[in-house]
């Protein structure tokens, strides 16, 4: 969890299947085209929103692709539908103006949710959630969409299936040679999601706690150790990854405590098992670092585009929300943290690390202050017992 930000190796029930390196191998020549998945999409928005048959129903946007998507589809097949569009921001510098744009071309109402201070919400997410996590963004828009309608779509996995991480693709081909090995693919994969942890990684934990980057490179080898190309090997390490084990399952606990359907079209069974017939190739262009190519397809021929392709997604400026109220909270909290003192975390390592913040700004650091925040606070609630649920900070 303080390392990857998720649990592989914990049993879970995922509504969506794993994906293994035959579905892959097996990969016909012919694959599908914009107009297959379209086509889908259209038939699950459809077969949906007939089941459900909701007098309004609520969308969470952002500027980017995914969700764009669809709020376009469904207001092609839907034009009377009464559709609320959310967008959650965390500062004044948000896409949201850009959202309301969205919402706006598509007759579509819409609500900007503005959170000044997250942190101090953290012992609710956290009784919710019950695993050490601090972003977790969408309880904001599922709480305010429950106002409006039982039913939220969103555009959850496009990243994922469609090829959206287009940076880490870039850093991941420039580490890659042929000459590689599982292990250093592996270290490579995780160089390109080095603000889940820090150099010192290693030093975090206390003396009741063993840490070892092997076992975590192993976690990753039947990614790595196979004949794929290496961007499919990325795909199925970050499908098989933080989108079962961290995105879906955190919404699903989410949708859950609020009583709400979240459906994300784009996670549908039929539509997972179409993107991995997909070649890496069709889904993102080396030379131009483009990605979501079939999705943007899609959307180009309905007549609509992401106003800002320059999508935050409900992220946080993290050297902003330290100065302003995180730092005051952190070091409050952990001043006398139980973490210390049951040696699951390093002390020295702690107060080194905001030592360091206050020095660099390194948002790596204040991440990871944030991700034993999160630690302390779940330990007192469901190890030691030595706060309530209702704790507040």
């Amino acid at each position: 969890m303080l390392t990857l930000r998720y649990d592989p190796t914990t049993e879970i029930k995922s509504p969506i299947p794993k994906i293994d390196i035959n579905q892959i191998n097996n990969r016909s020549d012919a694959y599908p085209f914009p107009k297959d998945i379209e086509r889908e999409l259209r038939s699950i928005i459809k077969n949906n929103v007939s089941r459900l048959d909701p007098k309004r129903i609520s969308l969470a946007l952002s500027t980017g692709v995914d969700s764009n998507l669809m709020l376009s589809l469904i207001r092609d097949e839907y034009p009377k539908l009464d559709i609320k569009c959310i967008s959650v921001s965390f500062d004044e510098t948000s896409e949201a103006k850009y959202a309301k744009k969205i919402a706006e071309s598509k007759d579509t109402d819409f609500s900007h949710v503005s959170i000044d201070n997250p942190i101090k919400d953290l012992p609710l997410l956290i009784s919710i959630i019950k695993e050490p996590r601090w972003n977790l963004y969408q309880y904001y828009f599922i709480e305010k969409s429950k106002q409006f309608s039982n039913v939220l779509f969103t555009g959850d996995g496009g990243d994922e299936l469609f090829g959206g991480y287009t940076f880490r693709y870039n850093k991941f081909l420039k580490l890659f040679t042929q000459d590689d090995n599982w292990k250093q693919r592996a270290c490579s994969y995780l160089d390109c999601h080095e603000r889940d942890w820090v150099p010192d990684q290693e030093k975090i934990f206390g003396e009741n706690v063993r840490f070892d980057w092997s076992s975590i490179y192993a976690l990753f080898r039947v990614y790595f150790d196979n004949q794929l190309d290496p961007l499919d090997q990325v795909f199925l390490a970050d499908y098989n990854g933080k989108l079962i084990y961290d995105f879906v399952p955190t919404n699903d606990k989410f949708f859950n405590h609020f009583g709400v359907t979240g459906l994300s079209p784009l996670l549908d069974h039929k539509i997972i098992d179409m993107s991995f017939k997909i070649p890496p190739h069709v889904k993102f262009d080396r030379k131009s670092g483009t990605g979501k190519i079939q999705l943007r397809e899609i959307l180009s021929n309905l007549n609509s585009k992401n106003i800002a392709d320059t999508k935050i997604g409900f992220g946080m400026d993290l050297k902003r929300l330290w100065s302003r109220n995180a730092k005051e909270i952190v070091t409050s909290t952990l001043s006398k943290a139980s973490i210390f003192r049951d040696k699951i975390i390093n002390r020295d390592f702690y107060e080194g690390s905001i030592k360091k913040i206050d020095e660099t700004q390194d948002v790596r650091y204040i991440s990871k202050m944030l991700q034993l925040l999160s630690l302390e606070i779940w330990y007192k609630m469901f190890v030691t017992f030595e706060v309530s649920t209702k704790y507040m900070l």
